[in-house]
């Protein structure tokens, strides 16, 4: 009895010892801290699960709902509250367009690391006061969203570090997905004729930054005010002496304004979506950039 109790304790020995082997030689399979990811919209949504993927005991959750747009002057719910009372990790655009930040938020969860991850990308800067000063739309374009990537795979790295080789992984493959579809625009850009745009809102400054775009005017600038009687008319003076060949509008823009002002230039009406509504999954914002692309070369390229 006594040896076999011996035996018993040197099998277990050996057992544990072969964990410890297994757990050195494949770090993957050592067991992480279950690590629970708010995003505030539909385009942080997107690049987090990209980042994540199928990493073990990680959560990503969206906060608002994917048809709702741009967070600019949200307020948060009971139930936003709740989410975030019960997250780990909360990522944002920042820049201004998520203007519950700061105390709301903290006061739902004193311990949240809040990542704002367009704190990476160069800013646009415009006139006026709104946002201090800077664009916030840095996730609108393909260069911009890699360093927001980034900024998404640091942050899950440092909460997560078990998971860290998985993410640095992920985030490799994403990001040269989207450098792939940074090039398709860089090509494409080359042979537009064209490069003054008007826009419904604000949106596209990075895209056009990025890939040799001017935006030499916006339907609203003010989102949800529609413009007077005089503003319309001015626009519809620039886009004829700009030589602006179609007025780009938001999947969800009013359609009576935009039709009016195009009617009166004499333009058509073309679609480019932000990425701020539509589809949850993981491929949606390539696609949805790969769409805005081809809209852009049939109306820019043509004399």
């Amino acid at each position: 009895m006594q040896g076999e109790g011996a035996g018993a304790v040197r099998r277990h020995r050996l057992a544990v010892a072969a964990l410890c082997l297994l757990a050195l030689a494949f770090p993957s399979l050592s067991v992480a801290a279950p690590l629970r990811v708010l995003a505030s919209f539909l385009p942080m949504y997107l690049f987090t699960v990209n980042v994540v993927g199928d990493a073990p005991g990680v959560t990503v959750d969206l906060m608002l709902p994917a048809s709702l747009g741009c967070p600019h002057d949200y307020a948060l719910t009971p139930g936003d509250m709740r989410r975030i009372a019960s997250a780990d990790l909360f990522i944002a655009n920042g820049l201004g367009m998520e203007e519950f930040l700061g105390t709301p938020v903290r006061k739902a969860n004193p311990g949240i690391r809040v990542v704002e991850t367009a704190a990476a990308v160069p800013p646009v800067r415009e006139g006026g006061a709104d946002h201090g000063g800077v664009n916030p739309h840095a996730w609108v374009s393909p260069k911009s969203a890699i360093l927001q990537v980034r900024a998404i795979e640091r942050a899950l790295s440092e909460s997560s570090p078990a998971n860290a080789p998985r993410f640095r992984a992920n985030a490799d493959a994403y990001a040269s997905r989207l450098a792939a579809l940074s090039a398709e625009y860089e090509n494409a850009a080359g042979g537009f004729r064209r490069r003054n745009i008007v826009t419904f809102h604000n949106v596209f400054g990075y895209l056009a930054r990025d890939y040799g775009l001017r935006v030499v005017g916006e339907v609203e600038t003010v989102p949800g005010q529609e413009p007077s009687a005089g503003e319309i008319r001015k626009l519809v003076r620039l886009i004829r002496e700009k030589g602006v060949p179609a007025l780009f509008v938001g999947p969800d823009s009013p359609p009576r304004i935009a039709e009016m002002v195009a009617r009166e230039a004499g333009v058509p009406v073309r679609v480019l979506d932000p990425v701020a509504t539509g589809s949850t999954a993981p491929a949606a914002y390539e696609e949805a950039m790969r769409r805005n692309l081809a809209t852009l070369a049939e109306a820019l390229s043509r004399p």
